[in-house]
């Protein structure tokens, strides 16, 4: 059941217009239904267009969640409130790269904890956000950054790598 779901998720539900328009409402609720029959997905959530997620055990979102368009989510656990701007990338995955006598791409990927976005987050634009990495309760992350370290409670990181510029 769970691989027809998400069939029909990539296939069709993702495709659907977003929830700004009228008429939205029946749109997200139509990704967001097929969604749940896939992995844990909290209550009130927006999930707008072409937003990629990994399989459905690594993945869980918890309530009044806002995911925007172009976004991929792979090994993560989000908490509540949280809003992801367009194209936010939260990798779940590296490849392995010691052996130099085999091509990278033979070496197969590294086994990595799951990140995590804790409660009230916010993440911006295009921030690109590393395997295995904590952002606790309260942060921003300012568009374009790159997450490579866990974050701290109520701090505003930016830049590449993302930095502590602020407390909020």
């Amino acid at each position: 059941m769970k691989r027809i779901a998400l069939f029909m998720y990539y296939l069709f539900a993702q495709n659907l217009p977003s929830s700004f328009i009228p008429g939205g409402r029946l749109f997200n609720s139509i990704r967001v239904g097929t969604l749940r029959l896939v992995f844990p997905l909290g209550k009130k959530c927006k999930i707008q267009r072409k937003v990629y997620f990994g399989s459905g055990r690594e993945v869980s979102v918890g309530n009044n969640c806002q995911i925007n368009e172009n976004v991929s989510l792979v090994n993560v656990k989000i908490g509540n409130f949280v809003m992801i701007a367009p194209g936010v990338t939260i990798l779940g995955r590296m490849h392995n790269h010691e052996n130099k006598n085999v091509p990278m791409v033979l070496q197969g990927q590294k086994e990595t904890k799951q990140g995590i976005i804790e409660n009230d987050v916010w993440i911006g634009t295009n921030a690109i956000i590393m395997p295995s990495v904590k952002i606790s309760e309260g942060c921003i992350i300012a568009a374009g950054a790159v997450v490579t370290k866990d974050c701290e409670s109520y701090g505003v990181y930016a830049g590449v790598p993302a930095k502590r510029i602020k407390s909020r």
